[in-house]
């Protein structure tokens, strides 16, 4: 049995899908599954599918109830103890990544992960670092590009998965409630995992206000002492726990 499923989410975006697909047939490694959960497409995407079946372990083409609720069915797929999720124009930075990356997906993590490249219509335009230990006042203010991670099943069958309530911020709410829920093990690879297009619903300039509604709502939801500070002021935090 494989030690990796990589599950790809994908809506009418057949040429983010060829980049996809074409990334990881260059894999120097081909020792993991492949998921891809299609929302009904109807460009093609269903079409190119059904000719590159031989390097997918598994597929659907279905209407769903957004993204969130398609990473959902990607994870509950797989077979394997960790899974990725590499969606429709996301490709992985280099043809070793993964050959470097699955032995060090064990027991002894939940997730894994390593930092992540930005691109959009020009190509790769940056690259977003993340420290080698988050901490909560990072956590406050940033996020882990979900591309990057590799995450054990177990983790998200226990918080049971995405909560679908958040439109745009899902994948923070899970990471958020498993870290200030404690104990989460994590191991930070310095290594350029993937290349997140930034073209997406996520990264647009037109729902900047409504991932921070999400994100405020999040903190205050799981962190609510961090939240308050952030937001109020660090004399009134102090105030309030007594120091």
């Amino acid at each position: 049995m494989h030690q990796l499923s990589i599950i790809t989410i994908c809506y009418n975006d057949r040429e983010g899908l060829e980049r996809t697909l074409s990334s990881l047939r260059k894999q120097t490694t081909q020792a993991f599954d492949h998921i891809i959960v299609d929302g009904g497409s109807t460009d093609g995407s269903v079409e190119l599918i059904r000719g590159s079946e031989q390097f997918i372990t598994k597929w659907v083409s279905e209407a769903d109830k957004g993204i969130y609720d398609a990473q959902n069915k990607g994870w509950r797929m797989a077979g394997t103890p960790f899974v990725q999720f590499l969606n429709a124009g996301d490709e992985l930075a280099s043809e070793n990544v993964l050959a470097r990356i699955i032995p060090v997906l064990t027991s002894d993590f939940d997730i894994v992960f390593g930092d992540s490249g930005l691109a959009d219509q020009r190509g790769l335009h940056g690259r977003k670092q993340h420290p080698a230990r988050i901490t909560s006042p990072w956590l406050m203010k940033e996020v882990v590009s979900h591309s990057a991670q590799f995450i054990r099943k177990e983790l998200l069958e226990h918080f049971h998965g995405y909560n679908t309530r958040y439109m745009i911020a899902a994948d923070y709410a899970f990471f958020a409630q498993a870290f200030w829920n404690g104990q989460l093990r994590l191991r930070k690879l310095d290594i350029l995992v993937s290349v997140f297009d930034t073209r997406g619903i996520s990264s647009s300039p037109l729902q900047k206000e409504k991932v921070s509604e999400e994100r405020k709502e999040i903190q205050r939801r799981y962190a609510p002492r961090f939240w308050y500070m952030i937001y109020h002021g660090y004399a009134t935090f102090n105030r309030m726990i007594g120091r």
